[in-house]
């Protein structure tokens, strides 16, 4: 996978060496179900076209750019996790535009033109409520217009789990109240952070509300489960001392230990 940032200086270099593709939209923060449906249905149009696969995101996240960082944005997944998992799922470019005020000033018909039409797609893919240009105001119902008809659109449909819309802020929400087997369901997988052991946790990452968890710790010492304490302060408190060699760990969270169960044991 090539993985090519982008931002004013070199988008005219770009747009003249992209070749045509199938391009997967939207910001993709921690890569739950729905955003697999939408990379999954871009996979299979590529595929059915004989053409690359894309997939555009953008940085840093909107909303910190457009309150000029008084909004905190707890991403669910940093972007070099981003790339990694974007490469497993068979895209064959990623496009990292810079996010900046000049940029979200964009009519949503000059961001189609510039980067879709004059980059190289010719079928686009997005979720149901992807939004684009300035405000937002533009959206998938608009899209091929605003392309001139010279694109064609896929729309994915809502990804719903038990009637909820799967969404990176729904995640969020569970994850700040501490319901990780929510948010497992909603991922479709165990939520993870990485933590070094004199850094701590790595940029990038959210962990749940204070409180004490069960979950597996990975690294290439091997791999240990036990309960960990989240302060305050977003600090871990890691008491095991089994993969203590081990700098760097992964930590896959699985549920919210109950005090009463935490007192029992201690």
């Amino acid at each position: 996978m090539h993985t090519i940032e982008i931002n004013f200086n070199n988008l005219d270099f770009w747009q003249e060496h992209i070749p045509n593709h199938v391009m997967a939209l939207g910001f993709f923060d921690g890569l739950h179900k729905g955003h697999r449906e939408v990379i999954k249905t871009a996979k299979e149009v590529a595929i059915a076209k004989q053409l690359p696969m894309s997939v555009m995101s953008f940085f840093p996240h909107p909303k910190s750019v457009l309150s000029n960082g008084k909004e905190q944005v707890d991403y669910l997944m940093p972007l070099d996790e981003k790339k990694r998992v974007l490469e497993s799922l068979g895209v064959d470019f990623f496009f990292i535009v810079e996010f900046n005020l000049l940029f979200a000033s964009l009519s949503p018909q000059q961001f189609v033109s510039d980067y879709l039409v004059n980059f190289g797609v010719v079928h686009a893919v997005c979720g149901f409520d992807y939004t684009y240009g300035y405000k937002g105001i533009g959206n998938t119902s608009r899209l091929r217009e605003d392309s001139n008809f010279c694109i064609e659109v896929k729309e994915v449909q809502c990804v719903k789990f038990f009637g909820q819309k799967i969404s990176s802020t729904a995640i969020r929400n569970s994850l700040n109240a501490g319901k990780l087997q929510e948010v497992q369901k909603l991922l479709g997988k165990p939520y993870e952070v990485k933590w070094h052991r004199y850094e701590g946790l790595l940029p990038q990452y959210t962990v749940p509300k204070p409180g004490v968890y069960f979950v597996t710790l990975e690294s290439k010492c091997g791999s240990y489960s036990c309960n960990i304490k989240v302060l305050q302060n977003r600090e871990l408190h890691i008491t095991s001392n089994k993969l203590e060699n081990c700098k760097l760990l992964t930590i896959r969270w699985h549920y919210k230990v109950e005090e009463e169960s935490c007192m029992a044991t201690s």
